[in-house]
């Protein structure tokens, strides 16, 4: 028996799925902000769902008790369909905002599979974020693949390259081959946030990937008062690199590192002194983030 739960039927044209997990593919919630961001923008219902129960340990990712006109609501972790329909020849979009799952890896992507099976899904974009050795002084680095060339074209994408990372995946990188072996299209979008700044949400990161799927996607995001946030960010962040010498000479370094395109630092041991955290850095910006989480609710 499926776990997807369909509760509207959209009429679609070509439609992409969207997808971002919060969780190990997610630093700095640059992903899942991403998607939080462009969900408040277009307030579209949720259609589909997936039923958490068979997929979460919930001692690792607990269900949160809040308050709704005075009674006691659970909120479970969610995986929320969302669809947007856009006028003329443009390709409609299905957003999945979700949690990664702790259990059943393989049944949770056939659950994504069936649903676009029923609604003819395109193509399929993973959004993820990393933790890297890059400057917080330079635009967040996008990278991105894709092996089908109609899609590269679409979103604006160079030619793939040979990988060489071998090591742990998490959801992203094992819906990506389930999609693959499926016979869809299938491209994944990364963005490289420093590591050293211990504070999330980092939404630079989520300014950079949005900027790339605005470009790609012709999304029409209006995404002014983010970019207010991010350059209060860093001008923040910047404050407090200053205030630490030995963390300042390596983001330096790494700054001349990016800049003449050598390959990236590894930082000293006495260099991984990490950042405020972000709640004592940006409380404007957490606050706007948590309105969005409010509005998805």
């Amino acid at each position: 028996m499926s776990d997807l739960r369909v509760d509207g039927h959209p009429e679609l044209q070509r439609p992409i799925l969207l997808t971002a997990w919060a969780g190990w593919n997610d630093a700095g919630e640059s992903a899942s902000g991403a998607v939080r961001f462009v969900l408040r923008r277009w307030r579209e219902p949720v259609f589909a769902s997936i039923d958490p129960d068979p997929f979460y340990d919930f001692t690792q990712t607990r269900p949160r008790v809040r308050l709704d006109n005075g009674q006691r609501v659970l909120d479970w972790p969610t995986n929320n369909f969302t669809a947007h329909h856009r006028d003329g020849d443009p390709p409609d979009l299905i957003l999945l905002s979700g949690v990664e799952p702790h259990l059943a890896w393989r049944t949770y992507t056939e659950n994504i599979l069936e649903l676009c099976r029923a609604f003819d899904v395109r193509a399929v974009v993973t959004l993820g974020a990393l933790l890297a050795e890059v400057s917080h002084a330079r635009p967040v680095r996008v990278t991105g693949s894709s092996e089908d060339p109609e899609l590269r074209r679409l979103l604006d994408l160079p030619a793939p390259q040979p990988g060489g990372y071998q090591g742990p995946t998490g959801i992203v990188g094992v819906l990506n081959n389930a999609v693959r072996d499926a016979g869809l299209p299938i491209a994944s979008i990364w963005a490289s946030v420093p590591h050293y700044v211990n504070a999330s949400p980092n939404p630079k990161g989520t300014l950079a990937l949005l900027q790339q799927l605005n470009r790609g996607l012709d999304l029409k995001l209006r995404l002014h008062d983010l970019e207010v946030f991010v350059a209060r960010f860093d001008a923040q962040v910047a404050a407090e690199v200053a205030k630490n010498p030995e963390m300042a000479d390596y983001a330096r370094r790494l700054e001349e590192a990016q800049d003449s395109e050598e390959p990236e630092l590894a930082p000293a041991a006495e260099d991984t002194e990490e950042l405020p955290d972000a709640s004592s850095m940006v409380e404007d910006l957490e606050r706007f983030l948590r309105e969005q989480r409010r509005d998805d609710r």
